[in-house]
């Protein structure tokens, strides 16, 4: 991700994405299908922590905007993923693995890293979309079904899409 305008469009493919596979796709209401947490979670960390927050709000936002979700569920729960995703990366990796500036992604960090870094923004993107969605009202059993089935889903969603988009075409 070299330019600005690379970045912004790069977004416009992950938004247009989100909105295919959710208007084509459906698994019914107990999963929901998020693929651009993908691109939250593989920013390269020499982007500052304000711009991928902004860069994180206006993709929830075109999401939520496309989706025809609540305005906002998205766009807060990619903030909050973009918030939380440098501690992840320290969570997952050690510090000397990963090269400054470079973007974490199945190349860098290796299959089983990867998927340990994907499960766990997904954990923390589902909850905050849960808690946005249910604020006022009580958890059910269906929330917790939809909460790890939708964790599931795309986590191989995105396992799927990193392979054949960005490790395949390392070479």
């Amino acid at each position: 991700m070299k330019s600005r305008l690379e970045i912004l469009l790069i977004i416009a493919l992950f938004i247009l994405l989100q909105a295919l596979l959710s208007n084509f796709v459906n698994f019914g209401p107990l999963v929901s299908i998020a693929v651009y947490p993908l691109l939250i979670l593989t920013f390269p960390s020499k982007i500052p922590l304000y711009q991928k927050l902004i860069l994180s709000f206006l993709l929830g936002l075109g999401v939520d905007y496309t989706g025809g979700y609540t305005m906002g569920i998205n766009s807060g729960a990619a903030v909050i993923l973009s918030f939380t995703q440098p501690l992840l990366i320290k969570l997952v990796v050690p510090h000397s693995e990963l090269y400054k500036g470079s973007r974490a992604g199945l190349f860098e960090l290796g299959i089983v890293r990867f998927a340990y870094y994907v499960v766990a923004g997904l954990m923390i993107h589902q909850a905050s979309i849960e808690l946005l969605e249910n604020f006022a009202s009580i958890f059910t059993f269906q929330s917790l079904l939809r909460f790890f089935l939708s964790i599931f889903v795309n986590s191989l969603i995105i396992l799927l899409t990193e392979f054949g988009i960005f490790y395949k075409n390392r070479g």
